[in-house]
């Protein structure tokens, strides 16, 4: 099967192609360069009487030809027999370059093959040598270590998310099944303490399970957006009136700072969501104190901004803001309610924006606290200040 395959493979057809090709331009050229050669000869010496090539120079009877006549006779066949032996040794050298020029062309593909079926394997790492011309075959090459690269990426991204989603449903799976059994063996009361530990481990589930979709959903490019423009002034105002009985659960006072109108093209639903994962992180980890909501345009676009005044980010905490399922100290917490988070709050924010087009960036501002910006691009024209988008809660 292999042997069949290699020649009728595109090496062998390659190879015969150009030989071919370089045959026939090798006896076209060789019988048009002798056949000009008696010519010119039979010219210039018409008693000397060369026929055509056909008759190999001459056409006549060996007996009476003149010594002169002899010699330009067996001149004429040594180059007959000169023209077809450089034909032979040029057809043998054309059919030899060709196999080495059809191999290099080919060697690219056969690696795009073999890399292939690694990859259609499971293996992931497939990177294969860049050809050392500049030309298709190159570029080809190159576009498969890219994908390559995007797969072992998604692979990765795959296996870890995977892994913090098991992660992450063991413990409130456990503490479901340590109370339920309490409960079975009368250990625990079945009281409406018990069911509300329940019902809070219920709910974390659910919530779980809704942010991991539409996690998914934003970072696989999946997710349904719906883009027009808004009022980004307008936009923060809406949020900190939704939020203000919360903040004030935790003695933090909302404050919106955007005297101008804004405007900026996203997703009503998602910029809502999206300002409420880091409005609640806020409110979850920042100190009592003040949360600050601005909104202004520069040269970048439409900027959002929410700042708090509390301790700020630690170090490891700053860089591993946006990762999915990571949680700060859980100490810092000043929700009162005592709801666990998901850890996919900023990660769906970052996701959320991205998909939309704009920026999302953490830091901790230089006046103290953690300050989280979007940008987001500015429509043609501005809207009317009076815009009006109603904000819910989470």
């Amino acid at each position: 099967m292999d042997r069949q395959r290699r020649r009728s493979g595109l090496r062998a057809r390659l190879t015969r192609m150009f030989a071919l090709v370089a045959v026939l331009a090798v006896l076209v050229t060789t019988f048009g360069t002798v056949n000009s050669a008696f010519r010119v000869i039979r010219q210039l010496n018409p008693e000397l009487n060369f026929g055509p090539l056909r008759d190999g120079g001459w056409n006549v009877d060996a007996s009476v030809l003149s010594p002169q006549q002899q010699l330009a006779r067996d001149a004429g066949r040594q180059i007959i027999g000169s023209a077809v032996r450089s034909a032979l040794l040029s057809a043998l050298l054309a059919v030899i370059v060709a196999g080495l020029v059809t191999r290099q062309l080919t060697r690219p593909l056969s690696r795009l093959v073999d890399g292939a079926g690694r990859l259609q394997a499971g293996q992931r790492d497939v990177q294969l040598p860049l050809p050392p011309r500049r030309d298709e075959l190159r570029d080809l090459t190159g576009a498969f270590n890219e994908l390559t690269t995007a797969l072992a990426r998604q692979e990765a991204w795959r296996r870890g998310l995977m892994a913090d989603i098991a992660h992450d449903l063991r413990t409130p799976l456990a503490v479901l099944r340590s109370e339920i059994e309490a409960m079975q063996d009368g250990v625990q009361p079945t009281d409406g303490a018990a069911l509300a530990r329940l019902h809070g481990e219920v709910l974390l589930l659910a919530r779980l399970v809704t942010d991991l979709r539409v996690l998914s959903l934003a970072e696989s490019g999946a997710i349904s957006l719906s883009p027009t423009g808004l009022n980004g002034a307008e936009v923060l105002r809406s949020l900190a009136d939704a939020y203000t009985l919360r903040a004030a659960e935790v003695n933090v006072t909302l404050s919106v700072n955007a005297p101008h109108s804004v405007p900026l093209t996203a997703d009503p639903d998602r910029l809502r969501q999206t300002l409420q994962n880091i409005l609640d992180n806020a409110l979850r980890y920042a100190a009592p104190g003040l949360v600050e909501l601005s909104a202004h345009t520069d040269a970048t676009g439409a900027v959002l901004t929410i700042r708090d005044h509390g301790p700020g980010f630690q170090s490891d905490d700053l860089s591993r803001a946006f990762e999915r399922f990571y949680r700060a100290d859980a100490s810092r917490t000043r929700d009162p309610s005592g709801r666990a988070s998901s850890g996919l709050g900023l990660a769906i924010a970052r996701a959320l924006t991205e998909a939309q087009g704009g920026v999302i960036k953490a830091r901790n501002h230089p006046a103290g606290g953690a300050e989280f910006t979007l940008i987001f691009a500015s429509p043609s024209r501005d809207l009317p200040t009076a815009a009006h988008v109603p904000v819910g809660g989470l």
